[in-house]
């Protein structure tokens, strides 16, 4: 099921996920490429096998992770912080590449993974990539739509379910403020707009704007992973 429903064909999302390659190229490739300029300098050029390396892991988790944009800003960060770690072990006085590499690495992914989930077009819902939804008034919250599952995730937690087992997705209206049980996180839900979603184990509701499109969004993944599966 899951190799299957991250087929990706053409279409929009498709020409979005083409445009951002060279940005996550960047990302992945800024400080091993310095690195390998520079070791022949410091060290031997044995050691360009080290910042190789590093270019291979980002190409591959990037790779890996091509439908799923929305951890690609800390991939950036963490990918760009250990090339600058490696440039610094050429020479301490290069330990500003290790700020600036990681700092270029986030913001170069961020742009990637707004370029493809923004803006939010019907033509996602059709295609394999990973949809967060940032909940209202919690930072760190977020509703994740996938191509076959539904999520709400936060920093450390988070509690997912499979499409085929969630019912009724409907926005709704809250009239105060409440705290509510997600599996095992708790959502503050502010009031104002919300959805709501029928899992197996009873209920989410969680504070957002976008509960119609959000409704749509697993209305047709659910349809299309049905239309996979006959």
């Amino acid at each position: 099921m899951r190799g299957r429903g991250e087929r990706m064909d053409g279409g929009v999302v498709a020409a979005r996920l083409r445009r951002v390659r060279p940005r996550l190229a960047v990302a992945a490739g800024l400080g091993p490429v310095v690195g390998l300029a520079l070791t022949p300098v410091f060290r031997g050029w044995w050691w360009g096998g080290v910042p190789l390396l590093c270019a291979v892991l980002g190409a591959v988790y990037f790779r890996g992770r091509r439908f799923r944009p929305r951890r690609w800003p800390s991939a950036g960060a963490v990918l760009g912080v250990l090339g600058g770690a490696y440039v610094t072990s050429l020479s301490p006085w290069l330990f500003p590449s290790t700020v600036l590499f990681g700092l270029t690495g986030w913001a170069v992914a961020k742009r990637a993974r707004d370029s493809v989930l923004e803006p939010y077009t019907p033509e996602l819902a059709d295609s394999p990539v990973e949809v967060p939804w940032q909940a209202r008034g919690a930072r760190n919250l977020e509703l994740l739509v996938a191509h076959d599952r539904i999520g709400v995730v936060g920093r450390f937690r988070g509690a997912m379910v499979a499409l085929s087992g969630v019912g009724a997705v409907e926005q709704v209206m809250v009239a105060k403020r409440a705290t509510v049980g997600v599996g095992e996180l708790k959502v503050t839900v502010t009031p104002g707009p919300a959805v709501r979603i029928s899992v197996p184990l009873g209920e989410w509701i969680v504070p957002t704007d976008h509960g119609r499109e959000i409704a749509r969004l697993v209305a047709r993944r659910k349809e299309r992973n049905a239309s996979l599966g006959a």
